[in-house]
This record gives C-alpha cells, structure tokens and sequence, in this order.
C-alpha cells in the first residue's frame, strides 16, 4: 500500500505555512516534508493570508472605529528542491520570502487611547525577512534516518515608537525608525522513524533560537541617532506523524512547541530603550486526514488547534488561543507534475491587550490563506 505519494502532497495549505500570529511572529514554519520526496523533486508555492484583526472594545472613554482593522494582508512564497545524492544520502534546498513578520498599526486610535508600551505613546510596526535553508537526510537503516539544516535568515523593517512629553525627558520626540537589514544563522537537528509499507513515518526535530541586531536609525526633533535593535526567533521543537490507516487514506499530525517567550523585540535610541512584545510560548496542535479519490485527484483535510494566553497578548501579535479548518487538494498533470491549492479559516478567541491606556479588547477575529503550489518528481 504506497500511501506517501497519493496523499502528502495534497496537503497543499500546510505545506505553504499559514502560521501567522499562532504564535509569536510565525508566518511559514518548517517541516521535514521537502526531505522525504521521493528521487528529485522541485516545489513552488504561493499563499496570500488576510487577517481580520480589530478592537471590539477601548477602554479609557476613547474613540474608535469597530470596522478598523490593526493587521495587513500578506503574501508568503516558498521554492524547494530535493535529490538524492545516493541511496543514503538526500540534500534539500529552501526559500521562504516571509518565515516571520509583522505589519500591524495602531495609528487610527483617537482619544485618549494610544497603546503604552514601556513609555511609547504609538506604535506602528513593518518587519520584514526572508529565509534560505540547506538540509541533509541520511538513511541509516531502513526504517530509521537522521536529517540536519542550516538556515540563514535576513530581517528589516520600520516602526513608529513615538514617546511623548514627559518630565523626565523635558520634550517629546518623533520616534519613527527604520531597521536596517540585519542577518543571522540558526541549525535544524532530527530524526525520523518510518514502516514504508503503511507510510507510516514519525519525525522530531529541534530548531535553535536565532538572534537579530539591526541598527535603529530614528528621526528625533529633526536630527537623527542610532541605536541598536534586537529581534529574536524562538527554539522549536516539531514532532511531525503520518500512517496509512486504509488503502489511499493517510491520517497525519503535528505537535510544534515554540519558545516566543524567550525570543521577544526591542529597540533603543538615545531616547528611549524599549522592549516592543510581550510573547508567551506556543503550542500548537494539527490532526488531519488525506484520501485519494482517483488516480489523478486526492485531497485532505486539516484541523489545527493553538490554545494561549487571551488575558495579556502582544501588540505586534493581538491575538490568541485559535482553531483553523484547511482544505486542500492535489490534481496530477502527469509525468510527475502536480498543481495543489486550498483554504485556510482560522477563528480566533476574544484577547485583550492590557498595554495601552484602558486595555484594548479584539473579538471576533479571523484569518483566511489560500494558496496553490506547484510539484514536479525526476
């Protein structure tokens, strides 16, 4: 019963990534997926991601639009390329335009409410990075095989941290900065456990923190200083599941911890050194079902689910404890090509940000992503 191929690449949502805001700054996520094509194999996705993200209450008398939303649309593209070097070993190469990020403005608030953040009386932010990794699978024995990457991540982006007048100070200043592009490296380790005749295959792996130091350029009362900055990435740990549970039906899974709260945003200039998110760890739990129909359609379903903390989240990430439906399917072209698409809807529980005058409350938020990739096998 060969089951990896009907129906894993009809995950077509979960292999391009609809992390965003499930925790910390995650927007596409690694899985070893790439690593276990069989022969050569080319990937290509796209997905766009619309988050509806707004207040539903202010507190502190403030004015403000219930129809305002606080996070932008996105697009995250990814390209991978896996061969076989012999019958051990296989190399993989990745690219993700988006891996994490942040687009979120807090810049229509009127009233007396204006988010707080360790003395800051706006904030805006853009965050931006891409992500190149190079991964090797050896095969020990049949059934067991390690897997190691290296993983090179650049980041940039721009903010409104404004801090107003105060007595301390003597005067206010006009806190817009820009990041310049920074970059760093972070490894990936694993192993995997397979029985090829069910396709049944678990895999763990481990994800070390990176860290992030891009210099701060600000526009203070008309001059300009720099400071530094420090955005961080969290360690992982990813345990990924499937197994044939009848003829053309895959059940598979994830479990993916990630260490947010140890992995936060900051900035400093000469006048303010602030620290911009208050991140908790999160955990988030996939289960889903893949069947093939035809011999030229199969298809899959996703449930996912991220509990958190809804009592305090973070302004650069405004939401919380969610649950996400994906549907995805996967058409043969023939000659090994394949096109997959599907959706993505995430709702989210009602969370309340308690840094900003008064607390601000976002309820009845949701997150759409469709996407579509593109598989060819050599």
């Amino acid at each position: 019963m060969n089951l990896l191929k009907t129906t894993t690449a009809g995950i077509a949502i979960s292999a391009i990534g609809t992390a965003a805001f499930a925790g910390g700054l995650d927007r596409a996520t690694f899985n070893s997926a790439l690593l276990y094509q069989k022969g050569t194999y080319a990937e290509l996705s796209y997905a766009n991601t619309d988050p509806d993200v707004s207040p539903s209450d202010v507190g502190g008398g403030a004015v403000f639009n219930s129809g305002w939303e606080v996070a932008s649309p996105f697009d995250t593209a990814q390209m991978g390329f896996k061969t076989d070097l012999n019958d051990k070993l296989s190399v993989a190469l990745s690219f993700s335009n988006n891996p994490f990020g942040v687009d979120i403005d807090y810049a229509p608030f009127v009233g007396s409410v204006v988010p707080a953040v360790a003395g800051l009386s706006s904030l805006s932010a853009t965050l931006s990075a891409t992500a190149l990794t190079a991964m090797a699978k050896y095969q020990i024995t049949e059934r067991v095989s390690g897997f190691a990457a290296v993983k090179h991540q650049t980041v940039s982006g721009s903010a409104d941290v404004s801090v107003p007048l105060t007595a301390e100070a003597g005067f206010a200043v006009d806190g817009n900065v820009a990041l310049a592009s920074a970059s760093d490296m972070n490894f990936i380790l694993g192993a995997a456990y397979e029985i090829p005749d069910i396709a049944l295959r678990v895999a763990a792996s481990y994800e070390s923190a990176a860290s992030f130091a891009p210099d701060v350029l600000a526009v203070n009362l008309g001059g300009f200083n720099t400071g530094p900055g420090q955005i961080n990435t969290p360690e992982v740990f990813l345990l990924e599941f499937q197994s044939g549970i009848t003829a053309n039906t895959l059940l598979f899974g994830s479990v993916r911890h990630a260490k947010w709260s140890e992995a936060q945003v900051y900035m400093s200039s000469t006048y303010f050194n602030a620290q911009l998110s208050d991140f908790d760890d999160s955990t988030t739990y996939s289960i889903g079902v893949g069947r093939k129909f035809s011999e030229k359609f199969s298809g899959s379903l996703t449930l996912t689910h991220a509990p958190s903390d809804c009592a305090d989240v973070s302004l650069l990430a405004p939401t919380c404890t969610n649950n996400t439906l994906s549907v995805g399917g996967k058409y043969s072209l023939g000659n090994g090509a394949a096109i997959s698409g599907g959706v993505s809807m995430r709702k989210y529980e009602t969370a309340t940000s308690t840094a900003s005058t008064g607390g601000i409350v976002f309820g009845g938020n949701t997150l759409m992503t469709i996407g579509m990739k593109l598989s060819k096998s050599f």
